[in-house]
């Protein structure tokens, strides 16, 4: 018999720290009254959660269109035979910082999966963080 999975509401300091460590994540966000969701690599500095992307992405150009554009933020690691692991929801608003003194340092600590030209530092401000992990009842 397998055992049950159980769900473990993390506190947000305890999320966050899961987020620090992740590879990539989700952004999901609003165009044209529609959802959009990009995968996307990140850093977590200081609390605020960094993308670097390419001025013509769908996000950079919904973030220019909206400064402070409503988003969630979601990433997870959740083992396909064990299904046993994390998963971890940011809602916030991001903002394009590109100009930031700082834009060029962070925009390099994000290690990008898409070899073309990344140009565009997005910063995602949490208002909100929630995770769970899973885990086997006992």
């Amino acid at each position: 018999m397998d055992d049950e999975r159980k769900p473990v509401d993390l506190d947000p300091k305890v999320a966050m720290g899961y987020l620090i460590h992740a590879e990539y994540g989700r952004v999901a966000f609003i165009v044209d009254d529609l959802p959009v969701i990009r995968p996307l690599n990140h850093v977590v500095v200081d609390g605020d959660i960094y993308v670097y992307t390419h001025r013509a992405s769908a996000f950079a150009r919904a973030v220019r269109a909206r400064p402070g554009l409503p988003v969630n933020y979601q990433s997870d690691e959740i083992g396909s035979h064990s299904h046993i692991g994390w998963s971890v929801l940011v809602k916030g608003t991001a903002t394009d910082v590109s100009d930031h003194p700082r834009a060029v340092q962070l925009g390099r600590q994000v290690q990008s999966w898409i070899d073309r030209p990344h140009d565009t530092v997005i910063a995602i401000r949490p208002s909100e963080v929630t995770g769970l992990r899973l885990t086997i009842a006992r």
